[in-house]
């Protein structure tokens, strides 16, 4: 007698602790339902915007062993930066996008491959204005984030040519990747600014 009553007490106690996992799992689906609707939904409206600005906070160079040791030699080790991280917040640097045209100065940290371009450039940084090829613009919603890609030449070097991938997420974080013909690759971390907000 005394067993059996031990036994539907563990009985109930059980199927109430399955039910409470159970809730709290459809309490979890229910709230990541609304984050997702969320974020889809500020992203659909960046989507029908036709002027983006991204304020550049930080470089993220692809570090080969020279570039490694330069960077050592010259700044890092006092400055809190790494090789694969360079904090440029505050220098200007930025990406515009306006209805059919694109704009940007960016620093770059890296090689250039010395089979190209010509000797002697102007800008050492990655510089462009103009009118992109190829310019795409699409909602992933499965990553919630809005993908732009397009390509363009340096200004002032058209020899010298970037396929641009920027990804903009909800929080308005943006990640820009860059692949250059001469330059090695470069990505970038910053801010959306719409064309409304202040600075």
């Amino acid at each position: 007698m005394f067993k059996r009553a031990i036994y539907k007490r563990l009985g109930l106690l059980f199927c109430i602790s399955i039910i409470g996992i159970f809730w709290n799992c459809k309490s979890s689906d229910i709230t990541d339902d609304e984050n997702y609707t969320t974020d889809i939904n500020k992203l659909e409206m960046l989507l029908e915007k036709e002027a983006y600005s991204i304020d550049i906070e930080a470089a993220l160079p692809f570090v080969t062993a020279s570039t490694q040791q330069v960077a050592n030699a010259l700044f890092l080790s006092r400055t809190g930066n790494t090789a694969s991280r360079v904090y440029v917040g505050g220098d200007g640097h930025f990406i515009e996008i306006k209805n059919d045209s694109v704009k940007g100065d960016l620093p770059f940290f890296g090689e250039r491959r010395l089979s190209g371009g010509p000797y002697g450039g102007r800008n050492g940084g990655i510089a462009f204005e103009g009118l992109p090829e190829n310019f795409e613009k699409s909602l992933n919603k499965n990553k919630r984030k809005l993908e732009i890609k397009f390509s363009i030449s340096q200004t002032g070097e058209s020899s010298e040519r970037y396929d641009v991938n920027l990804e903009i997420f909800p929080s308005k974080n943006a990640v820009v990747n860059i692949n250059s013909t001469y330059k090695t690759s470069m990505g970038y971390t910053g801010n959306l600014r719409l064309e409304n907000e202040s600075q």
